[in-house]
């Protein structure tokens, strides 16, 4: 058999040795998708032990809950630049719920781990992209943590007098940008994940993710608040479409319409074939460190 045969399974050949009709290779976006769906029925199974604790641990994340009691305390004598109290209440309770689902970080230390340890040589055996099996641990932390997030933050919400919109394309736009948004960001995470074939770990670039997601992503503030033309730049880059862009529609604050959409679907492809040009040549470079 040659390099470039493909492999066949057994019971596809027939006595002849030709192929069975109707059989196909593995590969294909269909398989990744069932195989996709298959790991990550695998994840949440083995998380369910741990649901409990990863229910609870959508409130262990405070940062936004921090930073709203901060913007709400300047907001108290009137409007900063022209975002209100209530609208900051919205903001930042907004942002409590999406930056739970973000899974960047399960990438980056998920992949890199296994880069250092040489697990990602069997993973590579395996007829689908190794990068799966980090993002469906991060999806099944989410499918128990989400729930408990977007139960509690309307309680924040109403206690502190929030201030919601009331359009229904407005609540459709939010809900699909945050699904494109943290999308291009677990892409972002991929492309970091692979400085681990050049450095073995990623971890300390991971350090960097995160100070970006808190600026760029308007974790520290609304980016409407940033100096000069930042606001009018930072609009358009994945980290804001992820966190920033939904929590802004949600709470009323400057005008957003469909293009949104366009331009994170834009970023997503282009991160895809980004992530996959670098994979091909990071597995070139992969030498399993072994602990």
């Amino acid at each position: 058999m040659t390099a470039r045969q493909t492999v066949t399974p057994q019971s596809a050949l027939r006595a002849d040795g030709s192929v069975e009709a109707g059989r196909r290779p593995i590969s294909g976006p269909t398989h990744v998708i069932r195989t996709g769906a298959a790991t990550l029925r695998t994840e949440v199974q083995a998380r369910a032990a741990y649901r409990a604790q990863i229910a609870m641990g959508a409130f262990g994340w405070v940062v936004p809950l921090a930073f709203m009691v901060l913007w709400r305390g300047a907001a108290a004598d009137g409007a900063i630049s022209g975002i209100t109290e209530a609208q900051f209440t919205t903001y930042f309770a907004i942002l409590l719920v999406v930056s739970n689902l973000w899974i960047t970080g399960s990438v980056v230390f998920g992949m890199s781990g296994r880069i250092h340890s040489g697990q990602l040589s069997a993973m590579l055996l395996r007829p689908f992209p190794p990068v799966l099996v980090p993002v469906a641990e991060g999806i099944a932390v989410n499918l128990y943590r989400a729930p408990v997030a977007m139960v509690g933050v309307p309680v924040v919400i109403f206690a502190a007098h929030g201030a919601v919109t009331n359009e229904p394309a407005d609540w459709l736009l939010a809900l699909v940008v945050t699904i494109l948004g943290i999308t291009a960001m677990t892409y972002v995470g991929a492309l970091v994940a692979c400085i681990a074939f050049w450095m073995t770990k990623a971890d300390g670039v991971m350090g960097l993710v995160f100070g970006l997601e808190w600026v760029l992503g308007g974790m520290v503030a609304p980016i409407a608040l940033m100096p000069g033309p930042l606001p009018e730049i930072l609009a358009h880059q994945p980290f804001w479409y992820a966190a920033g862009a939904p929590a802004e529609v949600m709470a009323g604050i400057g005008d957003h319409d469909a293009w949104l959409l366009v331009e994170c679907l834009v970023w997503i492809v282009v991160l895809h074939i980004a992530f996959h040009c670098l994979w091909r040549r990071a597995q070139r470079r992969y030498e399993a460190v072994g602990t």
